[in-house]
């Protein structure tokens, strides 16, 4: 058992490496009843939480959800969670396992100042919740759940409510791992029943419990944030490589201002993700020393067993944050034995925001907006192009995968966008896109977090029409 806050949680079961490849080619189960969890409701909901938080929550459809980052008003990355819009005036918010009494008081702080029409229920501890995870998950919440399991009935980013093994159930489909995965929420008394439930059906399947370790090297893999850990006290949502969830074309938000001073400024540091050559684990914590200077400092690092190399996230330098390019490609796994669709994930794509018309390098460059562009170059030329780009510039090489596939009937499928009117940013797979046209061919570019997921049902589609 270990220490995370005031919880106690497994370590591992058994031995943590092989739970998470457990995870990876079959199906696991983790207890994350430490999850802090909200409900918010009331007629000023919406517009409560778009205030809290850098990005948007009044525009989701019910029964959908969001990624969050929580933000102090200097723009410090204080929390991230879930948001789950319930119903019109109703959201479900998770935290981080330590930080359910902090947003709380955050949450209530503000609405003193604001006086909205809203009110937050802290749920913690009447609320347990397990996660499903890995590739056989559908297969076992199908024998348990009283909905459709299928990517139809319950699709990435969804949330229903159904009974499961007869216990009414909140289904997140969210992962928190890089595979498959679905989280239940549920009455804290029915929590030994449930587990016991999924293990016993689920033990055909080869599902095993997996621990508190485990989930780290997976989320690692993943490249996702753990609080506190790859942020500090000094962390914003733009230098963490999350410039997305920063809508800073909103009215106001908690932290807008500093947010924009961090884009005017230009960036101090960056985190990324590194892995190995040497098959050496760096303490975590230890600083990067380049010509005998500190040039930066490890955040997280573990040995993957499904990469077979050490891993890692870092703060460095600007100028050290494209140094080679040491990541693997997170669609790699997916598009393997596939020649129908091609991995741009190793693309350069860089980011100017300002004036798009002094723009003059020897690039692709797709006009988002006015103001915004996307500069596409081999992945050589990313530091030759953002020493010459004006305005600020950020290189989403690491942040954004990308795919190129043939066919208009596939993309119909995909995305409502009009295909006429491209290149287009919109919901591809419901995910956050940029869709670029050539002829029969598109190019689609979205947030890495969700590369697995649109893989697999680009490949789902393209399947269906052959």
């Amino acid at each position: 058992m270990m220490w995370t806050g005031f919880w106690r949680r497994a370590h591992s079961y058994e031995h943590a490496a092989n739970e998470a490849l457990n995870v990876h080619r079959g199906v696991g189960v983790i207890d994350v009843s430490t999850l802090g969890k909200l409900l918010v409701q009331g007629p000023d909901a919406a517009r409560f939480l778009e205030l809290l938080y850098p990005n948007r929550f009044g525009d989701m459809k019910v029964g959908r959800i969001r990624y969050g980052v929580l933000g102090t008003d200097a723009g410090r990355i204080m929390d991230d969670g879930t948001i789950a819009r319930l119903g019109e005036d109703q959201y479900y918010v998770t935290t981080t396992s330590t930080g359910a009494d902090t947003v709380i008081e955050w949450f209530e702080w503000w609405n003193a100042v604001w006086g909205l029409d809203v009110e937050t229920v802290n749920l913690t501890g009447a609320l347990a919740a397990v996660n499903v995870a890995g590739p056989r998950s559908r297969e076992l919440l199908g024998r348990l759940a009283q909905i459709d399991t299928s990517n139809e009935g319950i699709s990435y980013l969804d949330a229903k409510e159904t009974y499961v093994a007869g216990v009414p159930c909140l289904i997140l489909r969210i992962g928190f791992v890089g595979e498959l995965g679905y989280e239940l929420h549920f009455a804290s008394p029915y929590g030994e029943y449930l587990w016991d439930a999924l293990l016993e059906y689920g033990a055909d399947l080869g599902i095993r419990p997996f621990g508190l370790e485990p989930q780290r090297i997976l989320r690692l893999e993943k490249m996702h944030i753990l609080v506190g850990q790859d942020t500090d006290s000094e962390s914003n949502v733009l230098e963490a490589g999350m410039p997305w969830i920063a809508k800073l074309d909103k009215e106001d938000f908690v932290g807008k201002w500093a947010l924009e001073h961090v884009q005017e400024r230009g960036f101090r540091e960056q985190l990324v993700g590194f892995e190995m050559t040497d098959g050496v684990v760096p303490a975590e914590g230890g600083q990067i020393v380049l010509g005998g200077r500190p040039a930066g400092r490890v955040t997280s690092s573990r040995l993957s067993p499904q990469l077979g190399r050490a891993i890692g996230m870092a703060w460095v330098r600007p100028e050290l944050a494209h140094v080679a390019p040491r990541f693997a490609s997170p669609l790699a796994r997916v598009l393997a034995g596939t020649t129908s669709v091609l991995d741009l994930s190793q693309l350069g794509k860089i980011e100017v925001r300002g004036d798009l018309d002094a723009i003059d390098v020897d690039a692709e460059v797709v006009r988002i907006t006015q103001r915004r562009a996307l500069v596409l170059c081999p992945y050589e030329q990313c530091a030759e192009l953002r020493a010459r780009l004006p305005g600020l510039v950020i290189d989403m090489t690491g942040a954004l995968a990308g795919l190129e596939l043939e066919g208009e009937q596939a993309m119909r499928r995909l995305t409502d966008l009009d295909l006429e009117g491209l290149p287009a940013a919109g919901k591809v797979a419901e995910v956050p896109a940029l869709v670029l046209r050539d002829g029969s061919r598109f190019r689609i570019f979205f947030p890495q977090e969700f590369a697995h997921y649109v893989g697999e049902v680009v490949l789902d589609v393209l399947e269906g029409i052959e």
